[in-house]
């Protein structure tokens, strides 16, 4: 991403990923879609967009709800537990706005607000203590997003970017126990207890291009972010981060095979310590079909909140101590793209490799109930290698592959290292799909293979996990000749894979020993939805 990562915050170890939302145009169009799925959900989305005098408008909203499926084993559930079915309830809306004042000045801004209602069940209870199952448990979450952006290019050579941004969100969390043995009775743990974060900021980027060999970026950063948390009771707090970075990047016109950048970022917090980091990338093309990139750099990522500042004698302690986490990162891959008439296939082999140090891990203070955050004095390594492909076969017929290989270590300062859990050691992925132009109809089939891993439960130590693969088929009908009526057909989990997506403890009713929890992955379930383009 030649070091994208620089110009994005304090926290973006690893590059950086582009959300698009739907572009703006100067043809007036829109789509509206209703569906439901046999997890008792309800789905709808809607978008809309046009110009006029100048002015260009996306409009967008959407709305899903479902009463969920049932994501623990029946025989680890508590009998005292009555929630049992993970439900959720998501309502979004948003729009965007683009004016151009002239071909060198552009204004945009963005809104989007989302009101998020999320189960977060459990089958039994999670420690001794408590009086029994779970009644119910919820956030209620409220998020608002916004941005401003002013694009200005006063000569070729040289481009302004201003941007400011909010983000924000309030949620309420709410729960409640039954009380093992009297029915009817419940205990309230959480009732609306807040937490929530705001985060805002604004930079300025300059791209300064003297000749056409070079260009030169240099830009300003100021973010403050605030939070408070009265579950895991995290006192207010907030901090500011002010941050200088620039870049250098080779073009074409000065080696036509090959570019380059290097660049570097300062940031300095109000509290926590002073951090730089860097990064060098750059391309080569060895042919038109054939060529490598690769990127070395470092990376620095503070300790959060709930790191820091957590006080919850029920679960877990932060630590004010912390240290930010750094590390070293590699990447580098071979690409090469072959052609044969209408066929299209590109491949890639990358290796990875990043090193560790400070690690912020939880760990047990002792109790066996509650953990404590620290900075590991072991180092992590991670390393291994991504084999992909993907192409266009024939005018109907596209589909991708790739495996991945991640060694990921731990040191234990004794001279050898283990393996960190929670991490499989082999990952494939794999589409197919079929979308022929002469007949109205298209067929998509989507594996993902996981391969062995470790989770870590308090009391278990290492618990095998992983080891699945999930099959997804779905299809789409057209109704009508200009393909504006739509008929979508999917099912998840197609051969229904009984897999954990995580494992932890509980404990049943009056018992005092705990019991290892399976959280399990979506079973089979079929959707359809209906959309009408306009």
């Amino acid at each position: 991403d030649l070091g994208q990562g620089l110009f994005y915050g304090t926290q973006a170890v690893a590059g950086v990923i582009n959300v698009v939302t739907k572009s703006f145009t100067e043809v007036s169009n829109g789509r509206v879609q209703g569906g439901f799925d046999t997890n008792d959900g309800r789905h709808l989305n809607l978008f809309a967009r046009t110009t006029k005098n100048g002015n260009k408008v996306v409009v967008f909203a959407s709305r899903d709800q479902a009463d969920g499926y049932q994501n623990f084993p029946t025989s680890q559930y508590a009998a005292s537990t009555t929630d049992r079915n993970r439900s959720y309830e998501v309502t979004t809306v948003g729009g965007k706005y683009a004016y151009d004042f002239s071909k060198s000045v552009r204004l945009s801004a963005m809104y989007q607000r989302s009101e998020v209602d999320l189960d977060n069940l459990r089958p039994a209870r999670s420690s001794a203590r408590q009086t029994g199952g779970l009644q119910s448990a919820f956030n209620a979450r409220t998020e608002h997003i916004a941005s401003g952006k002013l694009d200005v290019t006063p000569r070729q050579d040289l481009e302004l970017f201003f941007k400011g941004y909010y983000h924000r969100w309030d949620s309420a969390y709410n729960e409640r126990l039954n009380v093992s043995g009297q029915p009817g009775s419940t205990t309230i743990i959480s009732d609306n207890e807040f937490w929530g974060y705001r985060d805002s900021g604004a930079s300025v980027l300059a791209r300064f291009s003297p000749d056409k060999r070079l260009e030169y970026f240099a830009g300003y950063d100021l973010q403050r972010y605030s939070g408070r948390d009265d579950v895991l009771l995290i006192a207010p707090n907030a901090e500011v981060v002010h941050a200088l970075f620039g870049q250098v990047r080779t073009t074409r016109a000065l080696m036509p095979k090959a570019t380059f950048a290097l660049g570097a970022r300062y940031n300095a917090p109000t509290h926590a310590a002073n951090a730089g980091v860097w990064n060098a990338s750059g391309q080569y093309d060895f042919t038109p079909t054939l060529f490598a990139r690769a990127t070395v750099g470092t990376a620095f990522r503070y300790p959060d909140a709930y790191e820091l500042f957590a006080q919850d004698p029920t679960c877990c302690f932060g630590n004010a101590n912390l240290e930010p986490e750094k590390s070293t990162n590699f990447n580098g891959s071979l690409a090469h793209r072959l052609m044969a008439g209408e066929t299209v296939v590109t491949l890639e082999a990358t290796g990875f490799y990043r090193r560790v140090t400070n690690l912020i891990v939880d760990v047990d203070d002792g109790s066996g109930d509650t953990t404590v955050t620290a900075n590991s004095p072991e180092k992590v390594r991670v390393k291994g290698v991504t084999l992909s492909g993907s192409g266009q076969f024939t005018p109907a017929v596209s589909g991708s592959l790739s495996y991945t290989y991640a060694k990921s270590e731990r040191n234990d300062l004794a001279g050898g290292y283990s393996a960190i859990t929670g991490i499989p050691a082999n990952q494939v992925q794999a589409t197919l799909d079929l979308h022929p132009t002469r007949v109205p109809v298209g067929v998509t089939l989507t594996v993902n293979e996981v391969g062995k891993l470790n989770d870590s439960v308090s009391g278990f130590g290492r618990v095998p996990s992983g080891d699945y693969t999930v099959v997804d088929l779905s299809g789409r009908v057209f109704l009508d000749s200009k393909r504006q009526h739509r008929v979508n057909l999917r099912l998840e989990n197609l051969f229904d894979e009984d897999y954990a997506t995580g494992h932890a403890r509980g404990f049943l009713d009056n018992s005092s020993s705990p019991f290892l929890v399976r959280r399990l992955g979506v079973p089979r379930t079929f959707h359809v939805s209906y959309s009408f383009g306009f």
